[in-house]
């Protein structure tokens, strides 16, 4: 065992000596991982240098024959705009969006010493993966006072206000049809079907589009503003996607018409809501059967619904 320890070690002094040849690599010990790369020079995988100190992004980083694709993650709930740092060099970066499968390439970018910058935003826990596949001899390096972006950028051409009507699911508890002269949580309504109330409802309102946009050919989105907790939108008779984080928005360029739009958003939210409310009600009279305890009469309810504001918005 000495013999072998002393072969692979060598009779050194720890202390003084922290690295030594063996075969075709290096035996180091004393030293970090991130001293040992420091040290050699090897720049990171992937950092983002001059965002915010607080800020937290991770990554996930796989090679395949046909590229090099990163998953980044924004990790608070925050909107972030980082320069990403990706040691890839020579490529374009494309931007691949996990949410609604939409790609493209990015339009700003440079080759910096071996790696490539890419400049991303993010919205609050947003994520997105970037993707280097194509040949790029060199990058784009556009003014910074001019500088072109990788993302679209949205104006709010008006808010949908007043009345909602709004339809639950009486079979939960709910009332069958109730207005809403404006948008609020299901929590802090008056009325105990809806306060308590766990399931899914469908809010409906009919809208004209303000006269600038009418035949303007530009890309419009519907923004939910904030929902409790996910949303299947339709616009006229036809389904906009479901809508389950941030940014709460689904295009609707291809089916706006100028007048009389028929909007419809069916929002469900969690079960816990329905169980406090069973805990005020004897048994008999209770919506669920379960052996879930851990909701009581006192216990906060969750914010539920959709909450806006709900606004239409111009992407360029």
């Amino acid at each position: 065992m000495q013999r072998l320890a002393d072969e692979l070690w060598g009779s050194v002094n720890g202390e003084s000596v922290k690295e030594r040849k063996v075969g075709q690599g290096r035996l180091i010990w004393g030293k970090t991982l991130q001293e040992i790369l420091r040290e050699d020079r090897t720049t990171p995988d992937f950092e983002y240098p001059a965002t915010p100190k607080d800020a937290n992004l991770d990554y996930i980083h796989r090679t395949c024959e046909e590229a090099e694709i990163y998953f980044v993650s924004n990790q608070k709930n925050r909107p972030e705009k980082a320069d990403c740092l990706f040691r890839v060099s020579g490529k374009q970066p494309e931007i691949w969006d996990p949410v609604t499968g939409e790609r493209w390439p990015a339009a700003n970018f440079r080759h910096v010493e071996g790696r490539t910058l890419v400049p991303l935003e993010f919205a609050p826990r947003q994520s997105w993966f970037v993707v280097f596949r194509k040949f790029a001899p060199s990058g784009r390096s556009v003014p910074q006072n001019d500088r072109q972006s990788n993302f679209l950028r949205f104006t709010t051409a008006c808010e949908l206000t007043g009345p909602w009507t709004v339809e639950f699911d009486p079979a939960w508890g709910g009332p069958e049809s109730v207005v809403f002269e404006r948008l609020e949580d299901w929590t802090r309504r008056t009325e105990e079907g809806i306060r308590y109330y766990s399931g899914t409802a469908t809010y409906r309102k009919m809208f004209d589009l303000p006269p600038s946009l009418r035949g303007s050919g530009k890309r419009l989105y519907i923004d939910l503003g904030t929902v409790r907790n996910i949303a299947q939108v339709r616009l006229n008779g036809t389904s906009c996607g479901v809508v389950w984080t941030a940014p709460w928005h689904a295009e609707i360029s291809g089916l706006v018409q100028p007048k009389d739009n028929k909007l419809e958003i069916d929002v469900a939210n969690l079960w816990p809501n329905r169980l406090i409310g069973d805990a005020h009600l004897p048994p008999d009279k209770q919506f669920t059967v379960t052996n879930v305890k851990k909701f009581k009469k006192d216990s906060p309810l969750l914010e539920s619904g959709l909450l806006g504001p709900v606004t239409l918005t111009v992407a360029e």
